[in-house]
């Protein structure tokens, strides 16, 4: 159904209560100030309080209010107002305001404790009702600018329910005569209650003394037909939890909220709760008109429950803060909200709201290492910058800038809640003398991404000295990123990259000695790296160093077990024989007989066994030593080799 905004001024529900046996008439008045002035009503029940009047606001920046709430002290009407200071920062004219009400001789107390004071309270004694809701005493938050189009959606709600009025007087005297949350902030003199302890009614809940979350959680959880809420603010993920939960089984569920709550800092969690609603597929709309979205209502269809009051969805509001809520089951007050919402939904006279349009996090800034800059080690942290609106990180990460591998995914590190706070990930067994590239994809609880820039760092050389004298290393044929060989007491490091050494050619690091005639190597492959299942590291022949050379390999490879490969002749192609199912540390052996090499493995390096033999087209002098390929032709792959020996 549509409702195309026909005005309709102050509805008065009158409802039949029992009081005992004498039946007694409550009249509730829901005032919406999208179309109607809500404002006059305020002002002619402060004009026509006679016994007392009792005041309480977070803050207060309309004239009216004030002008008339001092003429009621200016005629001997009783006037008591709570107050808090701490608003004065934010909201101008609230310090001048209250000043006035200080000039005036009206008592007035401060809240002290660490929760605000978020009431919008009025009580006319005299009149038997209470003026309360979301409305702030604002020039703006009770009279449209423009219907429909320029307005502050508030609760304006006045009654007279005994039960109600009552338990706002009581609350009221318990705040007046408390000095652990208040304190006197002028013309106070003895602290003294004005009227009855009474009973405070179930419907009513009031924090920080009573969970407004807790209770309200609960009737979530207990709707079982359909529910609508109108929130200004959501950062307690326990209601965004149990209305997904509610979704998830099958029970309708919509809410409007507020746009500018979206992107505010200071509440940064209401973006990741509206996202993480709307990817659970709660219908969201926000505001479409030009003024604000402050009202804090839930209606719960299948219990014919109205929740409404000052409490916004955050920690604050439930514990913390003096707030007040109603709990109602009238049914004239839930088909007024139910039809307001309705209206504000499917409004086609006036944009009163339109589909709630996720928005995409900062582009995330590199901390470290820094950009084009070089590492001491072989492990680095990365470290960035995800900006307020990130929750979810992918890290991309290689030795080639155009072909990163993704190495994180949806890493729920969260956002940057101050400027020095940062995501990090850490990355290790890095190849020495290499240069690493890295980026991040920020990423909402929507799944909204924005992906920064390439970044890139150095490897230092490999730790160790230069190799023994007679050696030399070298890349052989097209391996990616450089490799490296070092030497530190008695063990080879050698760094090497390279699709393979098989095929026709090969790709490879090799530290290598000469050899004329007959000869062998020994080895112990002790580590390897885990960069591919068939990277290899072993002993080697060659005919020379050319990638297409005639060449016999004894080999362990990280997952694949041991193997003899040999090339027969300059450009042929490779031949295998598997071995041991072994990995490192493991020992392997060439030996060279004429043109005959022979590879071997041993598990101690005493007793040998023979994996395979080849007849290779070989020289006089060849190339015997340690050979690494990574099988990555993008990573490179360290092998530590000891008790080397000819």
């Amino acid at each position: 159904m549509k409702n195309v905004g026909v005005a309709r001024c102050c509805l008065l529900v009158t409802l039949t209560l029992l009081a005992s046996s004498t039946a007694a008439r409550a009249a509730d008045t829901l005032c919406d100030p999208a179309v109607d002035n809500c404002r006059n009503q305020i002002l002619t029940l402060i004009q026509n309080e006679r016994v007392g009047l009792d005041v309480a606001f977070w803050f207060m920046q309309d004239q009216r209010y004030s002008a008339e709430i001092i003429r009621r002290k200016q005629a001997g009407v009783p006037v008591r107002v709570l107050v808090d200071p701490r608003a004065n920062v934010n909201y101008p004219g609230n310090e001048e305001i209250i000043a006035s009400l200080q000039q005036a001789g009206i008592p007035l107390r401060k809240r002290t404790a660490s929760g605000i004071l978020h009431w919008k309270v009025m009580i006319f004694a005299g009149q038997n009702a209470v003026e309360f809701g979301s409305a702030n005493y604002s020039p703006d938050a009770f009279v449209p600018v423009t219907p429909y189009t320029d307005y502050v959606a508030e609760t304006v709600f006045i009654t007279d329910d005994p039960a109600v009025v009552n338990s706002f007087k009581t609350k009221f005297d318990d705040a007046w005569v408390d000095t652990g949350s208040f304190a006197n902030f002028a013309n106070v003199g003895a602290l003294t209650r004005t009227y009855p302890t009474f009973t405070i009614d179930s419907s009513m809940n009031f924090p920080p003394t009573q969970d407004y979350g807790s209770r309200a959680v609960g009737r979530y959880n207990a709707e079982k037909v359909k529910l609508d809420a109108i929130m200004y603010r959501i950062t307690d993920k326990r209601h965004p939890d149990a209305l997904i939960a509610a979704k998830g089984r099958g029970i309708p569920v919509r809410l409007i909220t507020e746009n500018d709550q979206y992107r505010d800092p200071a509440y940064l969690w209401d973006a990741w709760n509206l996202d993480r609603m709307y990817m659970a597929g709660i219908p969201i709309r926000w505001r479409g008109h030009t003024g604000q979205n402050h009202e804090k209502v839930v209606l719960l269809y299948g219990q014919n429950m109205t929740i409404f009051g000052s409490s916004n969805w955050t920690t604050a509001s439930a514990t913390s803060q003096a707030e007040h809520n109603y709990f109602t089951t009238k049914n004239a007050i839930f088909q007024w909200f139910s039809e307001q919402f309705d209206r504000m939904w499917n409004n086609d006279i006036a944009t009163e709201t339109e589909p709630f349009a996720p928005l995409p996090p900062a582009t995330p800034a590199v901390r470290s290492p820094a950009d084009n800059g070089s590492i001491t080690g072989l492990s680095a942290t990365l470290t960035w910058y995800g900006g307020l609106w990130a929750h979810n990180y992918d890290v991309y990460f290689g030795t080639s800038a155009n072909t990163l591998t993704k190495v994180g995914s949806n890493l729920n590190l969260g956002p940057s809640t101050t400027t020095g706070t940062n995501q990090t990930f850490a990355v290790s067994n890095l190849a020495p003398a290499t240069r690493y590239f890295w980026k991040i994809t920020s990423k909402t609880m929507a799944n909204l991404g924005v992906t920064g820039p390439v970044w890139s760092f150095m490897t230092p050389a490999a730790a160790g000295g230069p190799l023994p004298s007679g050696w030399s290393h070298r890349d052989i044929g097209s391996v990616g990123p450089a490799g490296n060989a070092t030497y530190t007491s008695g063990t080879f490091t050698v760094a090497g990259g390279g699709a393979d050494i098989w095929g026709t050619a090969d790709a490879l690091h090799y530290a290598y000695q000469s050899l004329t005639g007959d000869g062998q190597m020994i080895a112990r492959v002790a580590t390897i790296s885990n960069v591919a299942a068939w990277t290899k590291a072993g002993v080697m022949i060659r005919s020379s160093t050319s990638s297409s050379a005639a060449m016999a390999i004894m080999l362990v490879s990280k997952s694949k077990g041991t193997a003899f490969q040999y090339r027969t002749s300059n450009g042929a192609a490779a031949a295998s024989v598997a071995g041991p199912g072994s990995t490192a540390p493991y020992y392997v052996k060439i030996v060279r007989e004429g043109n005959t090499v022979t590879g071997f493995t041993s598990s101690n390096g005493t007793t040998w066994t023979e994996v395979g033999s080849a007849t290779l087209s070989l020289s006089s002098t060849v190339q015997i030593g340690l050979a690494v390929s990574s099988h990555d032709t993008t990573k490179l792959a360290t092998a530590t080799f000891d008790h080397v020996a000819r």
